[in-house]
């Protein structure tokens, strides 16, 4: 009896020391390889090993935070491979979160400085290469159920979590053991400079491997686990290659780290990772697969220490039990904090559209409403939970954008279109948000200034006021390529003076309407042909009028010139009714002065779409269709220079084409893009320009008059390499152009070929 008892006693106490093996998961950080952890914890489960903890660092404090919240080994890797993922690395905005009517008028600037007037000494400089706005707004979405549920404590999440985050304040690590997961794992992979530092009760944390890549030490000391599983997926500390930025930061700011593990009873997992830039998860289901493929590879010496065994379907329905105790996140209270109350209204007024809150998609797209908002300079959301009502109360964190924004650029190029581009602008947040606006162009070729302002009213409809008044210069003697044997002529100066005003609505989040009406000044001075001396005076046409518009975009490019992905819309329509005086020079062969009354319409066609993908690369086709019935002005030179022209190719604007110049016509072309890295493409163009009537001069060579209906096309054909630095594209083009002058031009430019609005067209 009593040997009976012995022997159910030990088989008791066996038992209970079986169950009690606890097993402690840790993953290194090591950006975009750490995408192999979830390979290894789907090798783990699949063979039965027990995850009791669960901690990591930077990538590996995001996966193991997936995995403390309940999320499915299937839910990570879709994650993780995902669109949202991999623009979440590299900062870009989700097309359908794109808002343009927000978004500022393309110009030539380079850099921008910011400042305040009372420390105007003090520009802010980024501190961060990528926007973390997209960023944010997933860890809320993905981490504050668990974060409500588990009420601060990691110890009660699905399995016990811990991640590192680097204290800068106080120059050290921090383990987050309790607190907001939200901003626990926001801090453990805050990789300095890439993305913005985050504030955690006054001290700000960037990524836990500047200090702890490994956080092997920190799961024996809060586990005390029988057994660790390390999965180390970085290779040491590498010598920084001299043009790659990431690794250059990777060997200033990441610690040598110890990857050997702390107790006996351990495995390390190694997965032979290629080498990859840490923010590029375009490998990502490589890293997966590698990642269970090396732990397979471990799975008996892992044996020789886990006896445990917990199957997959017991894991889930611990998981489902886990996960039903969450709260949906849905919202009922917006709070702001860091703005004086006006500016707060302002931010909340983005949240007064029915329903706005109880919808997360709506929430959603009005935080990136306001993150496109040039009046804020960054804002980070949390959400709290409230166990009274079971909503959860988005709180806002919102820093305002200095006042004053002052922006420099221009373009550098081989050909005499050299400009110099300044900007200022004033920035007021209030219940409003007003910006005021004065920029200057000067060059050979072009000159220009701008006085605009935009008064903004958020609400339940957006809409915006506008006002400028704009001078354009463009000079086109000053880019010919030969001044008296040309077959057109080269003294052509256009002065442009207008005065807009009208307003500005959303049409969704990719486009906007505007409406308005313009009152203009041409005043155009040229010679009929090129027999002139320094002693002529050139004929000079005045032309004063006022243009009612309308103008509907929608633009989701990924740059404001040289474009490689999305599409542009433009479809504009005008009334133009106005006064010529046209006096003769002293080389006219017309000796009277000529007035006319004008009043025609125009409407205005342009679709850009890059739409294929294939390897590395990309297709495009550009198509502008254009109408009017204006009419006749008093000469062919006049009349060319109020005519609308076709300018597929940015330094056209620069040069007097009158074969590309029409009162109706259609133009289009393909563009083929390869793409040698994401910032350096190889642009092959070709386009073709079809005049409904071409205008040409009459027998006299000085009045205009239509030829046969599409009797005549003209063609054009481009090549360039594009390189798009920091400051902006840097190009070398060969380019053809049918029946000008000189046809084949060479042309290398630094900047933006881009100019002020112009009054017409």
């Amino acid at each position: 009896m009593k040997s009976t008892l012995f022997i159910f006693t030990l088989s008791l106490f066996l038992s209970f020391s079986a169950s009690a093996q606890k097993v402690a998961v840790v993953l290194s950080g090591g950006g975009s390889k750490g995408t192999a952890h979830i390979g290894v914890l789907k090798a783990l489960e699949e063979n039965h090993i027990p995850i009791d903890y669960i901690a990591g660092t930077s990538i590996g404090a995001i996966i193991g935070g997936l995995y403390a919240s309940g999320w499915t080994i299937e839910q990570m890797e879709q994650l993780v491979i995902s669109d949202d993922f991999n623009r979440l690395a590299s900062g870009v905005v989700d097309e359908k979160y794109v808002y343009y009517f927000k978004k500022p008028e393309a110009d030539a600037s380079w850099a921008s400085f910011r400042f305040n007037i009372d420390s105007i000494w003090e520009f802010n400089v980024p501190t961060n290469l990528v926007s973390s706005s997209q960023m944010d707004f997933m860890f809320m979405d993905i981490f504050s159920q668990s974060n409500a549920l588990c009420k601060g404590n990691f110890d009660s999440l699905f399995v016990p979590f811990r991640c590192v985050g680097s204290n800068i304040t106080q120059s050290r690590a921090d383990v987050f053991r309790s607190g907001n997961l939200v901003q626990s794992v926001r801090a453990s992979m805050t990789y300095p400079l890439y993305f913005k530092p985050i504030i955690i009760n006054g001290n700000m944390y960037m990524d836990g491997g500047m200090y702890n890549n490994f956080p092997a030490d920190i799961a024996l000391n809060d586990f005390d686990p029988d057994i660790i599983i390390g999965v180390k997926v970085v290779s040491g500390n590498t010598t920084p290659d001299p043009d790659n930025l990431m690794s250059q930061l990777e060997s200033i700011f990441m610690a040598e780290t110890d990857y050997s593990l702390p107790c006996n009873s351990s495995v390390l997992i190694e997965p032979i990772l290629p080498a990859t830039n840490i923010i590029d998860f375009s490998k990502a289901s490589l890293f997966i697969d590698l990642g269970y493929k090396a732990a397979m590879e471990k799975i008996p010496e892992i044996r020789m220490f886990v006896t445990d065994s917990v199957s997959p379907e017991e894991v889930q329905l611990r998981r489902n039990a886990f996960n039903v105790r969450k709260s949906p996140l849905i919202f009922n209270d917006v709070q702001v904090e860091g703005l004086e109350k006006n500016q707060k209204d302002y931010v909340v007024s983005y949240y007064n559209r029915k329903d706005s809150l109880k919808d997360k998609e709506l929430v959603k797209r009005s935080y990136y409403q306001l993150m496109a908002d040039d009046k804020i300079r960054s804002m980070y959301p949390l959400s709290v939970f409230n166990d009274s009502t079971g909503y959860y109360s988005l709180n806002l964190n919102v820093k305002k954008e200095s006042n004053f924004v002052l922006r420099f650029g221009g373009v550098v190029s081989s050909n005499p279109m050299n400009e110099a581009f300044a900007e200022i602008e004033y920035l007021y947040l209030n219940k409003r948000a007003l910006t005021l606006t004065a920029n200057t162009y000067i060059g050979r070729f072009y000159s220009s200034g701008k006085v605009a302002g935009r008064l903004d009213f958020p609400g339940k409809h957006h809409y915006a006021l506008f006002g400028r008044i704009i001078y354009n210069q463009w000079d086109f003697f000053k880019t010919s390529t030969r001044f008296f044997e040309d077959k057109n002529p080269s003294y052509l100066i256009e002065n442009d003076y207008h005065w807009d005003l009208g307003m500005i609505i959303p049409a969704r989040n990719k486009g906007k309407i505007s409406f308005g009406a313009t009152a203009l000044i041409f005043n155009d001075e040229y010679f009929q042909n090129n027999y002139f001396s320094r002693t002529d005076l050139p004929d000079r046409t005045y032309f004063r009028a006022l243009s009612p518009f309308i103008q509907w975009e929608r633009n989701t490019l990924n740059k404001k010139q040289f474009a490689n992905s999305g599409t542009l819309l433009n479809i504009k329509a005008a009334y133009v009714e106005g006064n010529e005086n046209t006096q003769p020079g002293s080389t006219s062969i017309i000796s009277e002065i000529y007035e006319a009354k004008h009043r025609f319409f125009y409407a205005t066609f342009i679709y850009e779409n890059y739409f294929k993908r294939v390897g590395r690369f990309k297709f495009g086709w550009y198509n502008d269709i254009y109408w009017s019935n204006e009419d006749f002005f008093g000469n062919y030179t006049a009349s060319m220079l109020f005519t609308h022209g076709f300018n597929p190719v940015p330094e056209m604007r620069a040069l007097f084409m009158p074969q590309f110049r029409a009162h109706a016509y259609a133009g289009s072309g393909l563009k083929t893009i390869f793409q040698f890295r994401e910032n350096f493409d190889f642009r092959v163009e070709g386009y073709i320009f079809q005049p409904y009537q071409e205008i040409k001069s009459g027998p006299s060579g000085i009045y205009p008059e239509y030829g046969p209906e599409l009797s005549q096309r003209y063609y054009i054909a481009s090549s360039s390499l594009v390189f798009h630095s920091p400051l902006g594209p840097v190009l070398f083009s060969l380019s053809y152009y049918d029946q000008y002058d000189d046809p084949w031009l060479f042309s290398f430019y630094l900047g933006y070929m881009l100019f002020n609005q112009k009054a017409i067209n």
